[in-house]
């Protein structure tokens, strides 16, 4: 008879999950991940609230998202209200989200996963051990928080990113200051991707799985669906594809996508639908390609350091064009309410993020719908956790413990956002 064991706390993560081991004779014969952090409930709080307060809101689901989920919430308010912003408006979103990649990057690689490889138990041990590696990580965290900040208003739940545009614009010299920034630290971002391909796995290969993320747009942001095996889903149609539904075991719903699941979302999944445009991030993404495209999740962090290096290059790309394009004061576009519905489809750090809104003729809003990568990654990680069980069939409980909390930081959880 199978006795059952649980990893009450997930180290090293954002939020609270446990796993639970089905052992039998002294070994580990089953594992299922389970998200047990209270249910927040912000997709029925904001129903009945007026449109421009809808992305204030929402934004407070995650701190290290806050960013990401304020910009996704803007943009399908807008969509809903028939809004457009200018240009410049875009490129300093767009300029914003990079920040908030950069960040989380640099605060996942060096200091959530990074002690898994080097021995240590956690940031503490991890400073004394290489202090070197985790001053150039901080380093690179700060600067993806002031891009959240110069463009935001602060780094945690901006309030500068406004519906229709801004409040304040950017100086042309806080832009150029950032430009330079940006460039210094690019030597950091390739000297990080050697750290993450140099790492020594000790999991064991496991299967890929098919990816999805959202395409046809700038970096990170994007009108559809696309998944590595083939689909193409137009972004309003991309919450039925997904299929959230309620379980017993986890405080966030978990996707079905129509049936075809289980999909990984995330870096690895990005790098394997489109290829990024920068220079230097093309460049590693090659030389590593065999590394990456179509790899089983082990891979994640190289994956991770390559997209750091990318979002750096693009957010210098778009410090540059912003100022070739002489940033002007500008208002934030007038806002009518109406009746109708909007979706935007972004990319955040930890993969797909979908908002979707419906308001009334007042601009009440009507349903709400938020889908965050780590609630898509709940069926990846159980298919994961059973390869895992697989290719360690002799492993002792403890030893299994300690892979499959590596197995799970992989994936970099927020669990927080999951469980909104």
């Amino acid at each position: 008879m199978a006795d059952l064991r649980t990893i009450n706390q997930l180290a090293r993560v954002e939020g609270h999950g446990r796993i639970r081991l089905e052992q039998q004779a002294g070994r580990v014969v089953g594992a299922r991940i389970e998200l047990y952090e209270s249910m927040r409930l912000f997709e029925a709080l904001v129903v009945g609230r007026r449109y421009d307060e809808i992305a204030d809101i929402v934004c407070r689901i995650c701190s290290i998202c806050s960013t990401v989920h304020k910009v996704a919430a803007l943009q399908a308010v807008e969509r809903a209200l028939n809004l457009s912003v200018s240009q410049q408006t875009e490129l300093l979103r767009q300029l914003a989200v990079q920040g908030g990649q950069i960040e989380s990057h640099a605060l996942h690689l060096f200091c959530l996963a990074l002690p898994d490889y080097l021995g240590c138990n956690g940031f503490p041990e991890l400073a004394q051990r290489a202090p070197a590696e985790l001053k150039r990580g901080l380093e690179i965290k700060a600067l993806g928080n002031r891009i959240q900040e110069l463009v935001g208003g602060r780094a945690i739940h901006p309030f500068n990113l406004l519906l229709g545009g801004l409040g304040s614009i950017p100086t042309a010299d806080s832009l150029a200051l950032l430009a330079d920034q940006l460039q210094e630290l690019l030597p950091a971002a390739l000297a990080t991707i050697e750290l993450a391909a140099g790492l020594e796995e000790s999991l064991p290969a496991l299967p890929p799985l098919p990816g999805c993320a959202a395409t046809d747009g700038p970096s990170l942001f994007g009108e559809q669906l696309a998944t590595t095996d083939g689909q193409q889903i137009v972004a309003c149609g991309a919450y039925a594809w997904l299929d959230e539904r309620l379980t017993d075991y986890s405080h966030a719903k978990v996707s079905r996508f129509s049936e075809h699941g289980p999909y990984l979302a995330g870096p690895l999944a990005r790098l394997n639908l489109h290829a990024p445009l920068e220079p230097s991030a093309q460049t590693a993404l090659h030389h590593y390609a065999p590394r990456l495209l179509g790899a089983p999740l082990t891979a994640s962090h190289l994956a991770r350091a390559i997209e750091l290096l990318q979002a750096i290059e693009r957010a210098l790309t778009l410090c540059k064009n912003l100022l070739q394009n002489r940033v002007q004061p500008e208002q934030a576009t007038s806002v009518l309410p109406r009746a109708g519905s909007g979706t935007a489809l972004i990319e955040a750090p930890r993969g797909l993020l979908l908002h979707q809104y419906c308001f009334s003729a007042d601009g009440r809003c009507t349903a709400a719908q938020v889908v965050t990568p780590t609630a898509i990654n709940q069926g990846a990680m159980a298919a994961m956790l059973t390869a895992l069980v697989e290719r360690l069939p002799d492993a002792a409980p403890d030893t299994f413990k300690l892979q499959a909390e590596r197995l799970i930081r992989c994936f970099d959880p927020c669990i927080s956002c999951a469980v909104h």
